[in-house]
């Protein structure tokens, strides 16, 4: 008899002590983890407020998850190690992606990528911000990822990152802030098709969306920090907009996910301190 297996994914959860403005909400999903422990916690980035440019926060985030009362683990996001290279320096604000930078991740919360063997499920974890980087730590990614898949036997498998492989349709083309680079699409989605593929979680849109591709269910986890308004950051998938975060059963043969939003969270909007926050950026849509 096969026993499901509860994770919980979080995402974007902006943590900082230097800006302690997002806190309250993760001491709050803390203490909703402790009430029903999961077997595991997945963050999807973006774990801190502004790591990429103030490591303090990134040393913040490891000591929080230490708060947490069951296991857990954590991939970068764009706030954390930088963004894409063509995408950098927006509005003065964004930061690209280095080798530099992804060592000062390492260093402060561990693995970028990573592997969880639960049951007959293989839950792989990977840094989507290196994919288009052009760094050498790009091509090991891609190469430990195809091995990672090969070597689940006949696990079923279950990927997570940040930034989702696409917003409305695999065939976008433009790079855009909001997904994976289109050049690294083709290979991302030729791995997603493995046949025992059932789930790929990601965040990084602070919207909930899920929608079906091939035969694989892909999930956009809510921010557990904050909302924007439509002035700050545009309408991109069409999803909910609201604090929480996401349960995923994993059954013998498929995977059940469950949004949980509002719950004891306090919805904070980022238009009222946006200015505090992130004083060095004016417009989310322009720099987030």
């Amino acid at each position: 008899m096969f026993e499901p297996i509860r994770v919980v994914q979080v995402s974007d959860t902006h943590l900082s002590h230097r800006r302690s403005h997002f806190v309250d909400n993760w001491y709050r999903f803390s203490a909703a983890m402790a009430a029903v422990p999961p077997r595991l916690v997945i963050n999807t980035g973006d774990c801190s407020l502004a790591g990429c440019r103030h490591p303090a926060d990134l040393v913040a985030v490891a000591d929080l998850h230490r708060t947490l009362p069951v296991a857990s683990r954590m991939l970068p996001g764009n706030h954390d190690v930088g963004d894409h290279p063509r995408l950098s320096n927006v509005g003065g604000f964004r930061l690209p992606i280095t080798e530099s930078r992804l060592q000062v991740y390492r260093d402060a919360i561990g693995p970028d990528r990573w592997i969880e063997d639960l049951g007959g499920w293989r839950l792989i974890g990977v840094n989507s911000l290196l994919m288009g980087s052009e760094l050498r730590a790009e091509t090991e990614q891609w190469r430990w990822l195809q091995q990672a898949i090969v070597s689940a036997g006949e696990r079923l498998l279950a990927l997570f990152l940040h930034k989702p492989p696409f917003v409305a349709s695999p065939d976008e083309r433009e790079l855009s802030y909001w997904s994976i680079d289109p050049a690294s699409r083709s290979l991302l989605l030729s791995l997603i098709d493995d046949p025992r593929m059932r789930l790929v979680g990601c965040g990084h849109l602070h919207e909930h969306f899920q929608r079906r591709y091939r035969h694989v269910e892909i999930v956009c986890c809510p921010s557990l920090a904050f909302v924007a308004s439509t002035a700050l950051q545009p309408q991109i998938s069409g999803g909910v907009r609201e604090v929480g975060f996401l349960e995923h059963i994993f059954h013998e043969d498929r995977v059940v996910t469950r949004p949980i939003m509002g719950f004891e969270l306090t919805h904070h909007v980022l238009d009222a301190v946006v200015d505090e926050v992130y004083p060095e950026k004016r417009l989310l849509a322009d720099s987030a």
